[in-house]
């Protein structure tokens, strides 16, 4: 029996048990990756190798078929300007894909009472996030080298701390959900695959037709894009509303996705 103390939630609940558990967070993260780059013929290698070669592919597209220009990026500004959204977007497709099946595959540490439940979906967030880290101190030297660089980079670390609220907030839902609903996992990667295409990613808002571009402004994504790249380069223009559209939805979806796996992890071994 569950006493009514017991299932009280708090704003700060969620960050308390990561912070208390933050050495076993650190250890089983460290696992995962492991685990993950274990048989593989390059290894670790691939945090470097998948964001370089998705970035070829972003510029062969944009810059050679479709022979795109950005005023202010021209050559190595436009592979920095794209990189800039590229990389924050790897760890957050990353992130819901594993993050989203992170339970249903590991339903034996459900009641691993040395494990809390919260940190599995954790896990997969932070142990995703390493290949945006690998592909973040990348993009830091270009954008050093290339003189796009300016003190607004003291903002990166708290752009990034909002980042990881919204991913384990989305992760935290995503991965309860499917617990119950399997096929939770294939819509999310389509709906992964549709963000890619509708984020300005290799193009700006400016660039897209009409009534169209409202897409990009619904997108939340966008808003995550503009966060990083005021960050990074010099200067790019300050959109308040778009910073501050970011910080409450990320707040909100923290909030959110801690309060929902709250009130239904005690179902969840029903599923075991």
């Amino acid at each position: 029996m569950i006493s009514s103390k017991s299932m009280r939630w708090h704003p700060t609940h969620l960050l308390r048990l990561v912070l208390k558990n933050r050495r076993v967070l650190f250890a089983v993260t460290k696992v995962e990756l492991e685990k993950r780059h274990s048989g593989s013929a390059f290894g670790r290698l691939w945090l470097l190798l998948y964001p370089l070669l998705l970035l070829s592919i972003y510029l062969f597209i944009y810059a050679v078929v479709f022979k795109t220009q950005l005023p202010g990026y021209e050559g190595l500004g436009y592979a920095i300007y794209v990189f800039c959204g590229l990389i924050p977007f790897i760890g957050l497709s990353e992130s819901l894909s594993a993050g989203t099946v992170s339970l249903r595959q590991n339903m034996h540490l459900i009641k691993n009472v040395m494990l809390p439940i919260e940190l599995v979906p954790i896990r997969a967030v932070f142990a995703s996030l390493a290949t945006q880290m690998v592909g973040m101190a990348v993009l830091l030297i270009l954008v050093l080298w290339g003189g796009y660089a300016s003190l607004k980079l003291l903002w990166l670390p708290l752009v990034l701390f909002f980042q990881v609220l919204l991913l384990v907030g989305l992760v935290l839902i995503l991965s309860a959900l499917a617990v119950a609903l399997p096929d939770i996992g294939n819509v999310v990667n389509l709906l992964i695959l549709l963000i890619m295409f509708v984020s300005p990613i290799g193009f700006t808002r400016d660039m897209v037709p009409g009534a169209f571009a409202i897409l990009v402004d619904l997108n939340p994504v966008s808003h995550m894009l503009e966060a990083f790249r005021y960050s990074l380069l010099v200067n790019y223009p300050f959109n308040g509303f778009k910073l501050l559209m970011f910080v409450l939805l990320s707040s909100g979806v923290f909030l959110l996705g801690s309060l929902f796996f709250h009130r239904f992890k005690g179902v969840l071994v029903d599923y075991e």
